[in-house]
């Protein structure tokens, strides 16, 4: 059987059996507020976890810190069928093709 050991205080005890610890602090933990950041699409400062709520609510937006663990998605990742892109392609084209001739009628 394979044995598994915790290194506390430097020394090693076996799993299950280590002393339990205590926190050495006997007040609450306080975990600092987010630095102030500048907004890439409005350009307004904003201060905090509330900025970051406010902001993320203004803009319909996400905190790129509430997607991890999320699979990656890139540019390219295009799910669609080739018979979809064709057609969202020609829709495209012809909306195109309205909006130019609407200035040489």
């Amino acid at each position: 059987m394979k044995k598994s050991y915790v290194q506390i205080d430097g020394v090693l005890y076996e799993k299950g059996t280590e002393p339990n610890r205590t926190s050495t602090s006997d007040g609450p933990m306080v975990v600092g507020d987010q630095p102030d950041f500048i907004s890439p699409l409005d350009g307004k400062m904003y201060s905090g976890r509330a900025g970051m709520r406010d902001h993320c609510a203004r803009h319909n937006v996400v905190n790129n810190r509430d997607l991890v663990g999320l699979p990656v998605m890139t540019t390219n990742s295009d799910f669609r069928s080739p018979e979809q892109k064709r057609a969202s392609a020609e829709h495209r084209k012809q909306t195109v093709i309205n909006e130019v001739n609407k200035y040489y009628r």
